[in-house]
């Protein structure tokens, strides 16, 4: 795989008292879309997916800095949403899915910053659709219709949201990381308990 180039600029610059002039080669490229394209589940997170993918090889031979882009969409709709806050790096997760549902997802490349120049290249085309499925939602899946059980539970879960992003902000500030390995802890937990708890009033009822 090569990068190709689009676009050859010529920019001729003067010089005074008849010295010779100067050219400056501007170069706008476009490259092939992203390769080895992964999504996964993160765990039992049942609204995320982890998407992972490799730089163009060819974009290696050059002084630049890339920029990502991601859209998804659901199985069965053809209206995709597009991340443009992706950045340069190569991976992203995908929040505030739909649980137990297939998403396709799909990546393209932009070289920045070619031989120090800040003018943008052209996007590549986009990456063979990947898909993958979030994790089945065991709220969902248990068909409990208690109201009263149903509201005790948000308001459980609204405490504990209010207590643990107040624990964060106390003690894991100015560290992201740290913060969404605690959150995804602390979901998974949380899971866990809506699905024992779900079992217990089942249970009651038969």
């Amino acid at each position: 795989m090569k990068a190709r180039l689009k676009h050859l600029h010529l920019l001729r610059i003067p010089q005074s008292r008849g010295a010779l002039s100067a050219e400056r080669l501007e170069a706008t490229l476009t490259t092939d879309p992203p390769a080895g394209v992964t999504v996964s589940r993160v765990g039992q997170l049942e609204d995320q997916l982890s998407v992972r993918w490799d730089a163009p090889p060819a974009l290696k031979d050059f002084l630049f800095q890339a920029k990502y882009q991601i859209r998804y969409r659901l199985e069965d709709s053809q209206d995709w949403k597009v991340m443009d806050d992706v950045g340069n790096q190569t991976s992203c997760r995908l929040a505030g899915l739909r649980p137990g549902t297939v998403y396709f997802v799909q990546v393209r490349c932009n070289p920045v910053g070619i031989y120090g120049s800040r003018k943008a290249g052209i996007w590549s085309e986009w990456s063979h659709p990947t898909a993958a499925s979030t994790p089945h939602s065991e709220r969902l899946m248990s068909g409990s219709c208690d109201s009263k059980s149903s509201g005790d539970s948000n308001s459980t879960l609204r405490r504990e949201l209010k207590q643990f992003f107040g624990w964060v902000r106390k003690h894991a500030y100015g560290c992201s990381s740290m913060s969404m390995k605690l959150y995804d802890q602390w979901r998974v937990l949380m899971q866990k308990s809506h699905k024992a708890r779900n079992q217990v009033l089942q249970g009651d009822k038969s």
